[in-house]
């Protein structure tokens, strides 16, 4: 019985430090082009063209060229106005909506809920030809509102369906609780239901915050003066105006995506304890 035990515990320890090796080896090959990234964004303009992976002399006025070659903080400026309104109008409207769909019973609740997962399954291009027709009407061309506005309007179906199911884990014992002491559905959703949800909701915040940094369609469709281009479109005329020169734009991409690592890397507990749980709870 012995042998048994310790022939399990021998198997489950190779298991294990099999599994830490393979993990170990395809996480050391995702960050290659992130180092490759680095070094490149840290090497003066002679050794660009040079066989050596890392720079033999660090070059960290790119970064500054790369900040200073464009307008660089207009830019984040203009980013900053457009995620923020997504931020807050994504988190308000796609939890709203997911708190009816989890806690109230309606007629027809299921094939509503049915309809809004379908929406995930249209193509983005399909409704971009309209959408814009809409926006132009209403003269938003050109300023951030086709890109915020819609945020406050549901959400998208994955927030929705991601929050659903994490509040579709809360038993219904806290809003009866919370009704015998009088307190309206609208109070059980402020004050108890969404500082319950804070894990997914923070999932949510990333994802869209990610998302939103990172547009490129969005702006690009809607915003034609130069003034009001986002950090992604800004890197995209920073790379036609310095092809030849890696260095600075390896440079300004780390720029770009440095507060996506740093929120990544400071959230990723809440990420994987958001979806998990949601992923956990039957619908």
């Amino acid at each position: 019985m012995k042998n048994k035990l310790s022939s399990k515990k021998r198997n489950a320890k190779i298991i294990s430090i099999i599994c830490t090796l393979i993990l170990s080896a395809g996480g050391i090959i995702i960050m290659i082009p992130l180092l490759w990234t680095i070094c490149m964004a840290l090497k003066p303009d002679g050794e660009l063209y040079t066989n050596n992976f890392f720079p033999r002399h660090f070059a960290w006025n790119n970064f500054y060229l790369a900040v200073t070659s464009i307008d660089f903080f207009r830019y984040l400026g203009n980013t900053i106005m457009i995620v923020i309104p997504n931020l807050i109008g994504i988190i308000i409207s796609s939890s709203f909506v997911a708190y009816g769909f989890s806690r109230f019973r309606f007629k027809g609740k299921r094939t509503w809920f049915l309809i809004l997962l379908a929406t995930m399954m249209l193509p983005g291009q399909v409704t971009m030809i309209p959408t814009y027709i809409i926006f132009r009407y209403m003269g938003w061309v050109n300023t951030i509102l086709p890109l915020t506005v819609g945020a406050f309007f549901g959400g998208g179906a994955f927030n929705i369906f991601l929050i659903r199911q994490f509040m579709s884990g809360i038993p219904m014992d806290y809003d009866e609780a919370a009704k015998i002491d009088g307190a309206s559905s609208l109070r059980i959703y402020a004050r108890l239901i969404m500082p319950m949800c804070k894990p997914v909701l923070t999932a949510v915040g990333i994802f869209t915050f990610m998302g939103t940094w990172n547009d490129f369609n969005g702006p690009l469709i809607y915003l034609y003066d130069s003034n009001k281009y986002t950090l992604a479109i800004g890197l995209a005329f920073f790379k036609g105006l310095y092809t030849s020169r890696w260095n600075l734009m390896m440079a300004a991409t780390i720029l770009v995506m440095m507060p996506i690592l740093i929120l990544f890397f400071i959230a990723q507990d809440y990420i994987v304890n958001g979806i998990s749980i949601s992923a956990g709870t039957k619908g």
